[in-house]
């Protein structure tokens, strides 16, 4: 009958079920690691059968590479807020909601330096966790050369390197305790001593 959607045969994806297998590797990872992480682990804690799991990813590569995936589906660009204090301060603030709710902070780290000596899994977390908040940090600083805040000769991605890395830095030795690191932007603000134009 011409018009009529058809469903493809099986029965409909679960968004319950999708969700709790993504949360419950996440958590997973950020409590043990990424080497710890079973698939049997995540069948406990997500509560969702074994055969589930398997349907959705064939493997623990592949449902890690979707977990960190989906920690960045809440990192959009931020508004451009004329100043980049104002542009930077808006990503953190987004940027630190969604990691409460994940444990990105002490994820990145951990995970980054775990697979040091596995080229591949380096790259995916390369590429899924690490460049996605780079992109939109490359963004806040393109904007900022532009408005002549930061000089257009300063190499972009050093730029990155000198407004986040303090922060990731400080984490590390705090232990993942952000109540014992001082605020990105607070962090920023000593840094643009060194990358604003010139007198």
């Amino acid at each position: 009958m011409s018009g009529v959607e058809t469903r493809p045969p099986g029965r409909p994806r679960s968004a319950e079920a999708d969700e709790a297998i993504l949360r419950a590797a996440l958590e997973l990872m950020a409590a043990d690691g990424y080497r710890a992480l079973t698939m049997e682990k995540v069948r406990e804690r997500s509560g969702v059968g074994k055969a589930t799991i398997y349907r959705r990813y064939a493997s623990k590569e592949e449902l890690v590479a979707a977990a960190i995936a989906h920690l960045n589906s809440d990192i959009p660009l931020p508004d451009d807020t004329g100043s980049i204090v104002g542009d930077f301060a808006a990503t953190a603030q987004q940027v630190l909601e969604g990691a409460a709710r994940t444990g990105a902070l002490t994820l990145m780290p951990r995970l980054l330096a775990e697979v040091v000596g596995e080229p591949e899994m380096h790259a995916l977390f390369s590429k899924h966790l690490v460049e996605p908040r780079r992109r939109v940090v490359r963004v806040i600083v393109e904007r900022a050369k532009a408005r002549g805040e930061i000089r257009a000769d300063v190499d972009t991605d050093v730029a990155i390197d000198l407004m986040v890395g303090p922060f990731i830095y400080r984490l590390i030795l705090a232990g993942g305790d952000e109540s014992a690191v001082s605020s990105p932007v607070d962090l920023l603000t000593t840094v643009l001593a060194g990358l604003s134009p010139r007198a």
